[in-house]
C-alpha cells in the first residue's frame, strides 16, 4: 500500500502549538539519546480542532549536530479522544549552542505576557524565522560552519531585545522572538527587515562564498489569536507561506492564509489517495515522425480518472505537482504503471516503441533515481533503452545542481535518452544542451501556434531546429494541431510531432491499437488490384 506522505511543515501544521511541541520534543529525545523513542499512547497529540490525537510510534532522529535539524516524526492520526490533557514542558530553560531560550522556555515565558497583556491591554508581536536552504550549509560547508552561523544569529537577535522582550531557538534552523509595543503590520515590518539582514549579514561572515536568506511569519496580539499557543500556530503558517511565496520575505498572518493551507492539505490528501486506489494512471499520447507521420513511440502524462468516469488533468492537481513528496509519490506510481504496460505491449509482441516520462526536481535530487529505474526495468525485462527521461529547463538552474548533473550522466550511461521539455520558454543556455548531453529537446507549443501567422515564431523555430541538426539533437514540435503547421515543420526538418492533429493521450489499450496501426505499413489487398471485368 502506497502511504500518505506529508512534508514535515504540513504535519506540524495539523496539530496546535501544544501538539507540535510534542513532537518537538519527542524528536530531540531521539536525537539526544540516538535511539527509537517510543511516544506514551495513554497521551494525545491536540489537534488544530483541540482534541487529542493518538501518536503511534516513535520519532526516528538523525541529529548528529546542535546545527543540523532533525527529522520530524510522522504521526498517524486516529480516532479522536475525549480528554485534553498536556504533558507538562520541561527540560533545559537555554539552548545550549546558542544561549537563547529554549522552544518550551519561550512559549511558557510568552504565556506570561499574554496574560499580563490582557490585563494592561498592552500588543505583542510573535517573530518566528527559518533560515533557508540551512541543510545544504550544513552539507556543503559542515556542521561547524552552520554552528558558528547560528550563534551569530542569535547574537543579532539578542541585540535588537528591550527588557521585556524575548528570542529563542525554536529548532534545528529556526528562531523565534517576542516583542512588545508592536501592534500593527507596519510597525513589525521594519523588525522583519532587520531580522534578514542580521540573518544574511552573519552568513556573509561566517560563509562567504554560499548563498542564503531567511523568512519570517508574524502574528500580533490580540489580533491573530487571544493565547500564545494560537499565535504560534499562526505565525508559524506565516512563515510557510513566506517560504512557498518564494523565501527571504516576511509575511503577516491572515485567516485566509489558514484557509489556503487546509484547502492545500486537503487537495494532497485527496491526490495521494487517487494515486494509492489507482485513479491516477498513464495516458499516452502517440509522438509521431513527421517525415512519414509514421508512430515513433509515446509521452506518458497523469491522468485523474474518477469513479464517475470524469477525467481531471494536471492543471486540477497542480498543488500536489508543486509539492516534493507527492511529486516523487506520482512519479514512483508512474513509473511502474507505464513498465507494466510496455511489458504487457512486449509480450503482446506489439513493435518496440520510445516511451517519454516527465521527471521533476525532487526525483532527481533523490540520488537513487537510476537505480530505481534500472531496478523496476530489468524486472519486467524492458529494455531501458526505450525509456526517454524530460525535464524542464527550470531542472537545470535547480539549487542542488550537482545532484541532478549527476543523476542525469548516470541515467545516460543506463542508455536512457534524455529530452529537454518546453525549450525556449525558461533560462536554459546552450551551455545546458553540452554539459547535459541532451538527446531531445522539445520545442514548446507557443512557438507552435502561431508558427504559419508569425514570422517571429517561424524564425525563432527555424533556428533551433538549424542549432539542433548542428548538435546532433533531435527535435519534437509539442501542440501540433493543424496540417499547415505539419507542412511548415515538414519543410524546416523538424523529426518528430505530438498534437490533437495526430491525437489525444490515450488510455493503454487505445495507444497499443494506434501504434500499430501507424507504425508498420499497410499490407495491400489483393481485390485492389483486380481490373474489373470488361461488358461484352
Amino acid at each position: 500500500m502506497i502511504r500518505m506522505l506529508l512534508s514535515r511543515d504540513d504535519i506540524l501544521a495539523i496539530y496546535d502549538p501544544p501538539g507540535k511541541e510534542t513532537l518537538h520534543l519527542l524528536t530531540g529525545q531521539a536525537g539526544a539519546t540516538r535511539k527509537h523513542v517510543q511516544a506514551d499512547p495513554s497521551h494525545g497529540l491536540p489537534g488544530a480542532d483541540g482534541r487529542a490525537r493518538q501518536h503511534h510510534g516513535g520519532g526516528e532522529s538523525h541529529q548528529d549536530r546542535p546545527g543540523k535539524p532533525a527529522e520530524a516524526a510522522q504521526p498517524q492520526a486516529q480516532a479522536p479522544r475525549t480528554h485534553t490533557d498536556q504533558q507538562p514542558r520541561h527540560g533545559p530553560a537555554r539552548d545550549s549552542l546558542t544561549g537563547l531560550s529554549t522552544r518550551a522556555e519561550f512559549q511558557d515565558r510568552c504565556g506570561e505576557a499574554v496574560a499580563a497583556a490582557k490585563h494592561a491591554g498592552n500588543p505583542i508581536a510573535l517573530f518566528l524565522m527559518g533560515l533557508d536552504r540551512f541543510k545544504d550549509l550544513n552539507n556543503m560547508l559542515g556542521h561547524q560552519t552552520g554552528d558558528a552561523v547560528l550563534v551569530e544569529i542569535a547574537q543579532g537577535l539578542n541585540s535588537l531585545l528591550k527588557t521585556s522582550d524575548l528570542a529563542a531557538r525554536f529548532g534545528g534552523d529556526e528562531f523565534a522572538l517576542m516583542m512588545t509595543g508592536l501592534s500593527s503590520p507596519t510597525d513589525a515590518q521594519p523588525l522583519a527587515s532587520q531580522l534578514l539582514e542580521i540573518t544574511a549579514a552573519s552568513v556573509r561572515r561566517k560563509a562567504p562564498n554560499f548563498r542564503s536568506s531567511a523568512s519570517v511569519g508574524v502574528a500580533l496580539y490580540p489580533e491573530h489569536g487571544s493565547n500564545v499557543d494560537e499565535l504560534i500556530q499562526n505565525a508559524d503558517i506565516a512563515l510557510r507561506r513566506a517560504k512557498t511565496e518564494g523565501r527571504g520575505q516576511t509575511q503577516v498572518f491572515s485567516q485566509p492564509m489558514r484557509a489556503t493551507l487546509v484547502e492545500r492539505l486537503q487537495q494532497l490528501s485527496a491526490f495521494q489517495r487517487a494515486v494509492e486506489v489507482g485513479e491516477v494512471r498513464p495516458y499516452y499520447q502517440p509522438q509521431m515522425r513527421l517525415s512519414d507521420r509514421r508512430s515513433y513511440g509515446f509521452e506518458a502524462l497523469a491522468r485523474w480518472v474518477l469513479p464517475d468516469g470524469e477525467i481531471l488533468y494536471p492543471a486540477h492537481f497542480q498543488a500536489a505537482l508543486e509539492d516534493a513528496e507527492s511529486a516523487i509519490l506520482l512519479g514512483d506510481h508512474m513509473l511502474q504503471r507505464i513498465s507494466d504496460d510496455l511489458r504487457r505491449w512486449q509480450d503482446a509482441e506489439m513493435p518496440a516503441c520510445k516511451m517519454s516520462i516527465n521527471v521533476t526536481a525532487p526525483e532527481l535530487k533523490r540520488g537513487d533515481y537510476p537505480d530505481r529505474v534500472a531496478r523496476l526495468f530489468q524486472a519486467k525485462r524492458v529494455p531501458l533503452s526505450q525509456l526517454t527521461v524530460e525535464i524542464t529547463e527550470s531542472v537545470l538552474l535547480d539549487e542542488k545542481n550537482s545532484q541532478v548533473t549527476e543523476t542525469l550522466a548516470d541515467l545516460r550511461k543506463l542508455g536512457i535518452s534524455i529530452a529537454l521539455d518546453d525549450f525556449g520558454t525558461g533560462f536554459a543556455s546552450l551551455t545546458h544542451l553540452k554539459s547535459y548531453a541532451v538527446n531531445q529537446i522539445k520545442i514548446d507549443r507557443s512557438f507552435i501556434s502561431d508558427l504559419t501567422s508569425n514570422t517571429d515564431d517561424w524564425a525563432i523555430v527555424r533556428a533551433t531546429l538549424s542549432l539542433a541538426r548542428s548538435l546532433g539533437i533531435q527535435t519534437v514540435a509539442e501542440g501540433l494541431e493543424e496540417k499547415d503547421q505539419l507542412k511548415c515543420l515538414q519543410s524546416l526538418g523538424c523529426d518528430f510531432g505530438q498534437g490533437f492533429f495526430f491525437s489525444r493521450a490515450l488510455p493503454a489499450d487505445e495507444a497499443e491499437a494506434y501504434f500499430r496501426m501507424h507504425r508498420a505499413y499497410k499490407k495491400a489487398q489483393l481485390h485492389q488490384f483486380v481490373l474489373p471485368s470488361r461488358e461484352p
